[in-house]
């Protein structure tokens, strides 16, 4: 870990990807709680979270094509000091606001905050992979936001029950400051790739490149069904805490605070053994979270409950890094930023559906049945992982013009897998999915 660190500049993302998720706690919660004050209902709630999640997963995309091609130097600074503003006018003038602008400026700030994510993590790669320190650089990163996960909504509850909803709002904006000049007087960030194409077209590209290249295209659609089985236990686990265990509050906090401590152990785990090929990674992240859940679902105590949870908070603090750093080990520097965009913006629009899901099915058959459901598809899902991404020999291939996709005239010639070290392989050496 102390070589990643010596690499320049990426402490100062490292900070940067910190702060930006305490940043998030507070964010989230002044705006949730602004938001419910003045509705004082569910739909409040809901209308809140399609407009910083779902609303912005569709957006961004297209925001990082019109962003990618400037200096991140330039780029991140600005959207942060944006986002710094957004929050600072928040915090002044929250108390006049109507819930619709409060709604508006949610969901700006949400573009924003995704697009900067993808920007970020797209030039966390290529300052790392160069000196063959990806997985080391994930490993950090994913440990210090499974930190940020606990702490962050208590620091934030913190501020909100000493100084209330406007000084959550204007901490979080000096945060942005900080991260702005962070990365505005970092050197060493590195320069785009030139594609030159108009934003929708590249959009386009990306998605076909992602379909003509098995690896992508498997990732990201594996990572979205798991994500979609994972997210039903959101709306069920304060029901089956409360009405299920009889275990009231007390007992949906030990819950959650089962699943962090669980998350936490998950980073160290693959810090441990990030060596380890993807596919391997992934499939016991996947395989902890089906256990867990199913551990839940048939929990007849608190106490065993809370073991599932610790459970399925392993398998996700190990399964998040390792399928992104799969990812980003298959997908060419040119399309990086895009790939990562279209990751995240996934990672944001398919637990609005797992929410749904989780509710309705928790509605029909009961908290128990949902998180079964849960549980089995994670399974599912760890089955299809292991035959899906299984490793196959590379075969020779001639470069080929093809029409125009990335704007820069030729395209990409296809590339054998990636081993589990990040290498391309040898010949002799067969690649791991």
């Amino acid at each position: 870990m102390r070589g990643v660190l010596r690499l320049r500049p990426f402490p100062r993302l490292l900070a940067a990807y910190t702060l930006n998720e305490l940043a998030w706690s507070f964010g989230v919660l002044a705006l949730s709680l602004l938001v419910y004050r003045r509705t004082g209902s569910a739909l409040g709630a809901t209308a809140f979270f399609l407009c910083t999640q779902f609303l912005p997963a569709l957006a961004a995309p297209l925001t990082v094509a019109r962003l990618d091609q400037l200096r991140p130097r330039l780029a991140l600074p600005s959207l942060y000091a944006l986002q710094a503003g957004l929050y600072v006018a928040l915090g002044l003038s929250a108390n006049h606001l109507s819930v619709p602008a409060v709604l508006v400026i949610a969901t700006v700030d949400g573009v924003i905050a995704l697009s900067a994510r993808a920007l970020a993590r797209a030039a966390t790669v290529a300052v790392t992979s160069t000196a063959g320190l990806l997985r080391e650089a994930n490993a950090l990163l994913n440990s210090l936001f499974s930190i940020c996960y606990m702490a962050g909504p208590a620091i934030a509850g913190a501020v909100v029950v000493a100084g209330g909803t406007r000084a959550a709002l204007l901490v979080n904006g000096a945060m942005f400051v900080a991260m702005a000049l962070t990365l505005a007087t970092a050197r060493g960030l590195p320069q785009p790739e030139p594609v030159p194409s108009a934003p929708g077209g590249r959009v386009r590209a990306a998605l076909a490149h992602a379909r003509d290249h098995p690896p992508i295209r498997l990732l990201l659609m594996l990572q979205a069904v798991l994500i979609l089985f994972f997210t039903i236990s959101i709306p069920v686990e304060v029901v089956f805490a409360q009405h299920t265990l009889h275990a009231g509050a007390a007992g949906y906090g030990a819950l959650l605070s089962g699943w962090g401590a669980g998350a936490v152990a998950g980073s160290m785990v693959y810090a441990r053994w990030r060596h380890l090929p993807g596919r391997r990674l992934i499939a016991l992240g996947s395989a902890c979270l089906g256990v867990g859940f199913v551990t839940m679902s048939l929990a007849p105590s608190l106490a065993v409950a809370v073991i599932g949870a610790v459970v399925a908070g392993l398998g996700n603090g190990v399964e998040a890094v390792a399928a992104r750093t799969s990812l980003q080990e298959e997908v060419e520097p040119q399309w990086m930023t895009l790939m990562m965009s279209l990751s995240e913006a996934l990672a944001q629009a398919v637990p609005g559906a797992g929410i749904l899901l989780g509710g309705a099915i928790a509605s029909l058959a009961g908290p128990r049945a949902a998180l079964a459901v849960g549980g089995g598809g994670a399974l599912v899902v760890t089955v299809a992982v292991w035959v899906l991404l299984t490793p196959r020999l590379p075969r020779s291939r001639t470069p080929v013009e093809r029409p125009l996709r990335d704007g820069s005239g030729r395209q990409p010639a296809e590339r054998p897998l990636r081993d589990g070290s990040g290498r391309q392989p040898s010949a002799s050496m067969p690649p791991h999915g």
